[in-house]
């Protein structure tokens, strides 16, 4: 089941994030709209018209949610990956976990571990 998600979330955004969606999508609402008034739709046929377009766009947005976060976990894995095999430290691993207060304190913690870098260098070139 998980992979015909996977499968169709994947074609959906696909398809969704197309160049010509947009244009097709004004055109329908437009035609859709000059339609309504030339044959005097009811007002209640404007509100099922907006209850669905409503319900299309939180699926869709939650389809693009769910790629994205997909997206996402793999690339914090390969950064994750690319940390583990370098020679960084390890406390960088999982850091979007950590509360913003510690990211902040190892920023500037490896701020000042370049600046020393930097001074040293400059004092070796000195001697």
């Amino acid at each position: 089941m998980r992979w015909r998600f996977r499968w169709i979330s994947d074609l959906v955004v696909s398809w969704t994030g197309h160049r010509a969606i947009p244009v097709a999508l004004i055109t329908l609402a437009v035609t859709w709209t000059a339609v309504g008034l030339s044959f005097s739709f009811p007002r209640q046929w404007f509100l099922l018209t907006n209850m669905a377009g409503t319900l299309v766009t939180f699926f869709i947005l939650l389809l693009l949610q769910h790629s994205q976060n997909r997206d996402m976990k793999a690339l914090h894995t390969k950064l994750d990956e690319l940390i583990r095999s370098s020679e960084a430290g390890n406390h960088w691993i999982a850091a979007e976990k950590k509360d913003a207060e510690a990211v902040e304190g190892m920023r500037q913690q490896h701020h000042q571990d370049e600046i020393s870098e930097k001074a040293g260098v400059r004092e070796m070139r000195l001697y």
